[in-house]
């Protein structure tokens, strides 16, 4: 695959060099992949993440957006049953390039259990593997699925927060 950089004014990179102060290569199309490689996981193992709280975890797969290829979910729901018919869908950060559900895991793992509610967090692709507007049509088609579900996960379909931090926000 061929990735066609967006065009960037470059009027603009001295403030984004003094805003980038990572010490390393701005994110670009020629670093996306280094910058995923070399960070790791930033995640731990979801049965170390629940630590025995009374949390169901599941990944579920679901259509993606007409056309494309399907997606995967990862739903908490508590043990107990739902208390709060509300649910919380989780858009991860990284810029739409980077990141997968699990980033900011262990917070959905505590309001599940603290609010007894239902989380849902979508995995979506990533640029610039898949450009614009592929990532926000699969985070959408996600919110969707959720919503049309929403008596099966056991939450009332009017009271679904959408959260996400960075670029999922």
């Amino acid at each position: 695959m061929t990735v066609t950089p967006v065009p960037f004014d470059p009027d603009l990179l001295p403030a984004y060099q003094a805003l980038h102060t990572g010490g390393g290569p701005p994110l670009g199309p020629e670093t996306v992949r280094a910058q995923r490689d070399g960070g790791g996981s930033m995640t731990r193992p979801i049965e170390e993440i629940l630590g025995g709280r009374p949390v169901e975890f599941e990944d579920r797969v679901i259509p993606g957006p007409a056309g494309a290829p399907d997606l995967t979910v990862s739903i908490l729901r508590p043990k107990g049953g739902v208390t709060t018919p509300a649910a919380l869908y989780n858009i991860h950060g990284g810029g739409m390039c980077m990141g997968d559900r699990f980033w900011s895991m262990e917070s959905f793992v505590e309001l599940v259990d603290v609010y007894g509610l239902v989380a849902v967090s979508v995995e979506y692709r990533l640029a610039p593997e898949h450009p614009h507007p592929a990532p926000v049509e699969d985070c959408y088609a996600g919110l969707v699925w959720v919503s049309e579900h929403a008596g099966e996960l056991g939450f009332d379909p009017g009271r679904i927060v959408v959260m996400g931090r960075s670029a999922g926000g």
